[in-house]
């Protein structure tokens, strides 16, 4: 049975609601292709879940056991008494994984690793689609150049994502539904306002791109097909935690925005 590991990067888990932790569960123990639990999976049979379920609050540390085992080599688990490794260790495991490039990437802090994981997803996904969509992207943008490059609409993606939080949180939930994790109702929850219609129109080209993300890279071990899809999730939850953190601080405080960016808003 997993034994949870101190983890700092995890322990966010338990500020989540249990809508948010459903989707997680899911990723952990559901195989999407057949939608039956999956062969490694020991969370449907740990005490705390028989015994909490579907209160997945009050049995976060058991969600984020069974995350740290698939990020760990099961005879060394035995060897740490059912203990998997950190948060960090994983993440950084799956950017080797997918290639996403990373310097010295220890003292980073974790958001700054989950941000170039999805940053180096969409890259490789826009090297992997023809000018024609490339340019259609670009064009979306706002970039009417005649000749554009994957690195040029990087950009410009990178430019939309910085307006809004929400906008990554789409497109991690895009990705996952292409992965077979069906996220309807969450990504309901956490995407409550429509956007304009051209944000509609970028966000599909974007996502027409990452289509066939999982195609691109040699997934040969199962715990990739949990932990690359565990950590965008999970990056999408601390997205989320870290907005409403600051949300409340900034009402806590009676905080004002004009005054103390000295502009409009």
């Amino acid at each position: 049975m997993a034994t949870y590991r101190n983890d700092s990067d995890l322990v966010f888990l338990k500020q989540c609601t249990n809508e948010d932790l459903e989707l997680l569960i899911s990723i952990l123990t559901v195989d999407p292709k057949d939608n039956t639990l999956r062969f490694t999976e020991t969370l449907t049979s740990d005490a705390n879940y028989k015994r909490h379920y579907p209160n997945h609050q009050l049995y976060w540390k058991s969600i984020a056991a069974e995350l740290q085992t698939f990020g760990a080599n099961s005879g060394m688990n035995l060897l740490r008494q059912g203990k998997g490794v950190c948060y960090r260790e994983i993440l950084i495991d799956v950017c080797n994984r997918t290639n996403t490039m990373l310097s010295e990437p220890s003292p980073f802090f974790i958001e700054k690793i989950e941000d170039a994981l999805l940053n180096s997803l969409l890259k490789q996904s826009l090297e992997n689609i023809s000018q024609k969509d490339l340019k259609k992207i670009a064009a979306e943008l706002g970039n009417v150049n005649s000749k554009v490059t994957p690195s040029m609409v990087m950009m410009g993606i990178q430019n939309f994502i910085t307006s809004s939080s929400l906008i990554s949180n789409y497109l991690i939930f895009s990705i996952l539904n292409n992965f077979g994790f069906k996220s309807g109702n969450i990504m309901t929850v956490m995407l409550p306002r429509p956007y304009p219609r051209r944000y509609q129109e970028l966000v599909l080209s974007i996502c027409l791109a990452i289509n066939h993300l999982w195609l691109l890279f040699n997934i040969t071990g199962p715990a990739y097909r949990v932990t690359i899809p565990a950590c965008l999730y999970i990056a999408t939850l601390r997205k989320k935690y870290n907005d409403a953190k600051i949300t409340n601080h900034i009402l806590k405080n009676n905080i004002d925005l004009k005054k103390m960016m000295g502009k409009n808003l």
